[in-house]
């Protein structure tokens, strides 16, 4: 777990380099771990949610948005969760479970949680991881599957297409798979497109090499960190200028945007304590 005097040095940093979002996150249910629970005890944290909440005090204090993602939650822990966050999300990754590749990721769990955030009226994040090779059918059944929620609760601020990228800890042999190709990440884009065409589809473009060639079938790019990607640390994001530039060249033009998304900043989507600060921030976001 993360010091508080490591916080205090990210959360320094991020504003000296004009940030304006703290990404939140953790591994599945970290809250079960022995060694996690017992640094929680000894900090005086209740649980996981606990540190949770005062991780993203720490970040309002400094004057960015927290967007959580702390794998599958319950609904009680959405709920303590949901006025101190901007938005949050969880990836889908596939709607087929493949124990073999994440154990403790289960489909079911992650899909209750996304649920659960529409029912709550949390701006959500999601998507699909492809390339860990799973059948082609299952990438659309799994955006079947978060259109289903989507159409039902209208929470889905945008969707991940993201590409399996092995690093020093995979198994060699989801190293030796096949990456998927432009028209494979195009036609899931065509396919989202026609189920929920108010969501915008995002690629990560430090995770995506061939990015450049997909800026016709998405239109977000995610968060460019300065800092190293933490879940892809071989993956580091290039300049801003270098994204502003194949922008430019592709016809597009890259402008900024907050964690939360224009259309959920209202009294509906943001708890009222949390609202002010959302729309002060927004004003102030070319």
């Amino acid at each position: 777990m993360i010091r508080e005097e490591q916080i205090t040095a990210v959360l320094e940093a991020g504003r000296a380099q004009g940030a304006r979002e703290a990404l939140l996150i953790s591994g599945e249910h970290p809250g079960v771990l022995p060694h996690i629970r017992g640094e929680l005890q000894e900090r005086g944290f209740a649980d996981f949610a606990d540190f949770a909440v005062y991780a993203a005090r720490r970040a309002l204090e400094a004057g960015l948005l927290p967007h959580g993602n702390y794998g599958a939650l319950s609904p009680g822990q959405l709920r303590r969760l949901r006025p101190w966050h901007a938005s949050m999300g969880v990836m889908l990754e596939n709607i087929a479970d493949d124990p073999s590749v994440a154990p403790e990721k289960k489909a079911a769990g992650r899909l209750a949680t996304i649920e659960a955030a529409g029912r709550l009226r949390i701006p959500f994040t999601s998507g699909i991881l492809i390339g860990l090779g799973e059948a082609v059918e299952s990438r659309f059944a799994s955006l079947d599957a978060l259109a289903a929620l989507h159409l039902r609760y209208g929470h889905l601020q945008e969707i991940l297409i993201q590409n399996f990228v092995p690093n020093a800890g995979s198994d060699p042999r989801l190293a030796a798979l096949p990456v998927p190709g432009v028209e494979d990440v195009r036609a899931l884009a065509a396919h989202w497109r026609k189920r929920c065409p108010d969501v915008p589809v995002q690629i990560p473009p430090n995770l995506n090499t061939a990015w450049p060639q997909l800026l016709d079938a998405c239109s977000d790019l995610g968060g460019i960190s300065t800092r190293r990607d933490e879940v892809n640390p071989a993956r580091p994001w290039a300049p801003e200028s270098a994204y502003r530039e194949a922008c430019a060249a592709a016809g597009r033009v890259l402008r900024e945007r907050l964690a939360v998304y224009d259309r959920f900043i209202t009294p509906e989507w943001i708890d009222p304590a949390l609202l002010p600060r959302v729309r002060a921030m927004r004003a102030g976001c070319g």
